[in-house]
């Protein structure tokens, strides 16, 4: 009878982002697919907006511009690599606009023509920060790994698809009519 080695004991090892199986299943994929679609809105609000602000200032222009394309880039980007490191930089860059946002509409920048002049708050703006208010909370959804009571993504897709449509036309709209 030949001697056996006791099998090595090891201790599993957290996974550093979801795991395959998570990424799977019908509640992720709507959060990812909503994340992106509230990315693309904000992105498609920032870009209506930046002409006006390049007129204004070129330096907000240009915040606005580089805002937007790290907003479409991150909706291209999320729902295909759900990494965690690219979840929360999402989360954590819309957090800031919107915290900023939030600064200006209360307090007002620092520079430009009427420094800490307060701007008033709009319908865009306003549904852009959400936007990004909501992407933020969506991410921490995703990374607690909460489940949405889903059982396909098709029907809830398409309803909160066309909700953010409607929605992002709305303010896209407002925003052209607005000097």
């Amino acid at each position: 009878m030949a001697l056996q080695t006791p099998p090595r004991l090891t201790t599993p090892r957290a996974p550093a982002g979801p795991t395959s199986s998570h990424l799977t299943d019908a509640s992720t994929q709507l959060l990812l697919l909503t994340m992106a679609g509230l990315s693309v809105g904000a992105a498609g609000i920032h870009f209506a907006v930046a002409p006006a602000h390049l007129a204004e200032q070129a330096l907000e222009g240009y915040f606005f511009v580089a805002v937007a394309i790290a907003q479409a880039l991150w909706a291209i980007l999320v729902p295909r690599y759900p990494h965690r490191r690219l979840l929360a930089a999402g989360a954590a860059a819309n957090t800031l606009v919107a915290g900023l946002w939030l600064l200006v509409r209360l307090r007002g920048l620092p520079i430009g023509d009427e420094p800490w002049t307060p701007e008033p708050f709009g319908f865009a703006d306003s549904v852009s920060a959400g936007f990004e208010v909501a992407i933020a909370a969506s991410v921490l959804l995703l990374l607690t790994r909460f489940r949405l009571p889903v059982r396909r993504v098709h029907g809830p897709a398409l309803a909160i698809g066309s909700l953010l449509v409607t929605i992002t036309g709305a303010a896209l709209l407002n925003a052209s009519m607005t000097p």
